[in-house]
């Protein structure tokens, strides 16, 4: 329990000096989401934590929801993206590029944080929605190591993803985000 709790503490404080850093728009890092909005369906210790967390990522700004899901196997963190006043900015937000680039690095921090969720589903409510989960085990190969047990995500990152979009691309090649119909 200690070393959760140690683990998400140090994950809190790295998502702080670094999320924002790859926000896909400058007001994304401007606003919280309420807690009216975050729905919840346990209840687990890591809620408050996850819903902290999350409102540091890039991307907060358009949070929509919440839920952790830790009452039946697997456990998975559902996190949706929705216009919050302007559909033509938050459509501007997540273009392609910055799509891959921010879904990747809040799944990195979300589920080296929350060491019961075995995946992140994210939902993006663009004109054509689009959707993708991933998975702890995707992540760990794709690492070559396992973020439960790995304290500097922060580190793990920058090994491989700064100024490399090209890595970033070769996981989605391998874990396509899908446009829902």
């Amino acid at each position: 329990m200690k070393k959760t709790y140690a683990s998400l503490t140090l994950c809190t404080v790295l998502t702080c000096l670094s999320g924002c850093a790859y926000a896909p728009h400058n007001n994304l890092s401007a606003e919280r989401v309420s807690a009216s909005s975050i729905q919840h369906t346990s209840s687990s210790k890591h809620e408050a934590s996850v819903e902290e967390i999350t409102n540091k990522l890039p991307g907060h700004v358009y949070l929509k929801g919440i839920t952790f899901q830790d009452t039946q196997k697997p456990y998975y963190l559902a996190i949706n993206y929705a216009a919050i006043n302007n559909q033509h900015t938050f459509e501007k937000s997540w273009t392609s590029l910055k799509t891959k680039r921010i879904l990747l690095h809040n799944a990195t921090i979300l589920l080296s944080a929350v060491q019961n969720a075995d995946s992140v589903h994210f939902t993006i409510n663009t004109t054509v929605p689009q959707t993708i989960t991933i998975t702890r085990k995707e992540l760990t190969d794709f690492y070559g190591r396992d973020l439960g047990n790995y304290n500097d995500v922060k580190q793990v990152w920058k090994e491989k993803f700064e100024g490399q979009q090209e890595k970033i691309e070769e996981f989605y090649d391998a874990h396509p985000i899908t446009e829902m119909q």
